[in-house]
């Protein structure tokens, strides 16, 4: 267990992971009360005994936690917590209590947020209840997407693909072939998917039942185009690796939409 300032760093020849928490506390996952997992470890039938599986059992069988005031940063994505769990027999960073990531201009928030790696980079990202993704696209212009889930995949560290399912939400700033602005379009659908190509924003589909509405750019006022639970936030965002080694900012209110 560390308290006063730990950091964390998960090393790596390009991207490391670095964390921090008022508390940190690792350990043994087969040492966890009433943990078993099947694909670490084996049961020894005359004993009654847990074995370690031979296969990487060191990393594997490792779990760490983090709570209040968590904050994580690599080059390829940030974010920020009250609590955290991670496992190493599935690389899961769970993220609880208003958790936030950030990816180039993407943020996403949601009541819990599985970061799923590979390799430590980020591969996949899941969302659990009031899931809102927010793309900036300009100085008070956001593409956003909102559901009762969200499960998004990442390609060389920045987001792929994001699908968007229950109670589904999207507000989409669609440009021309010259990056100009053409309209503004708002639709409500049981799935809600949004395409990435070179780190924008690039074709959003709809699947189910559904409307929708586009409305002509020059005719909107941009700050209703904002879902229910807008917030972006990136006053939060760890910009740097070096901020982790400084104590949090003075707590300040939400920034606005107009923000």
């Amino acid at each position: 267990m560390a308290t006063q300032h730990p950091l964390l760093i998960m090393k790596q020849d390009k991207d490391s992971t670095f964390l921090t928490a008022d508390t940190l506390l690792s350990g043994r996952l087969t040492d966890m009360q009433g943990y078993r997992d099947r694909t670490l470890t084996q049961q020894d039938t005359l004993l009654g005994q847990i074995i370690l599986d031979d296969k990487d059992s060191t990393n594997r069988n490792r779990y760490f936690q983090a709570f209040h005031h968590v904050r994580i940063f690599s080059d390829s994505l940030q974010a920020v917590s009250d609590s955290l769990f991670y496992s190493g027999v599935d690389s899961v960073f769970r993220l609880f209590n208003n958790p936030i990531a950030w990816t180039g201009m993407n943020q996403v928030t949601g009541d819990t947020i599985y970061l799923f790696t590979k390799n430590k980079k980020p591969s996949r990202l899941f969302v659990f209840e009031n899931g809102l993704m927010i793309n900036k696209v300009g100085e008070n212009y956001f593409n956003q997407i909102k559901g009762n889930t969200l499960n998004g995949y990442f390609k060389d560290g920045e987001i792929d693909y994001m699908r968007s399912k229950g109670s589904a939400e999207s507000i989409y700033y669609a440009q021309d072939e010259n990056k100009a602005f053409a309209g503004v379009n708002k639709t409500i659908a049981d799935i809600i998917d949004m395409q990435f190509l070179n780190k924008e924003l690039n074709k959003v589909t709809y699947s189910g039942e559904g409307n929708g509405t586009t409305y002509p750019f020059g005719q909107v006022n941009h700050d209703d185009m904002k879902l229910r639970g807008f917030k972006w936030q990136d006053k939060r965002r760890p910009k740097t690796k070096f901020e982790l080694f400084e104590d949090l900012p003075p707590v300040v209110e939400e920034e606005s939409a107009r923000q």
